[in-house]
């Protein structure tokens, strides 16, 4: 009697482990959403955290003629509903970021001056933390929005 109790436990067991594989295989899919070039999910928050990339890009490049070029081929983001103040407080985190940016790791041939000021920019672009900051000043906009009608 025993030994069937633990067939029928490995069938059990056997079945179980089974049904898991093919309901979890079935779950994870590669389909993924194609990018909208003009549909961001949020113009005001797309926007600041544009303004914050291209500011860190400008104070990680300040007295060079690079950024210059980019101005002449680059409309940067269309958005604007940005306010003085937003405007100002994206200046102000890309100053941050840059001046507090650490030194390069693995970098044999840098010279003095040289960083990763594009990738990490891009990083902070990308990051909960610029999300964050982001959602915290769009609800700011709103509740000035409604508080004045606009």
């Amino acid at each position: 009697m025993g030994f069937k109790l633990k067939i029928m436990k490995n069938k059990f067991l056997f079945s179980f482990i089974l049904f898991s594989i093919a309901f979890l295989g079935g779950c994870s899919n590669n389909i993924y959403q194609k990018y909208e070039y003009d549909q961001p999910t949020n113009p005001w928050i797309n926007a600041f955290k544009d303004n914050v990339f291209f500011q860190c890009l400008k104070e990680s490049y300040k007295g060079d003629s690079i950024f210059k070029m980019i101005e002449k081929k680059d409309a940067f983001n269309p958005y604007d509903g940005l306010s003085l103040e937003a405007i100002e407080m994206s200046r102000e985190l890309a100053k941050n970021f840059v001046k507090n940016m650490p030194p390069p790791v693995m970098c044999e041939n840098c010279e003095s001056g040289q960083n990763y000021y594009m990738a990490r920019s891009l990083h902070y672009y990308s990051s909960k933390e610029l999300d964050n900051i982001a959602k915290k000043l769009y609800k700011k906009h709103l509740k000035i929005k409604r508080k004045y009608g606009l």
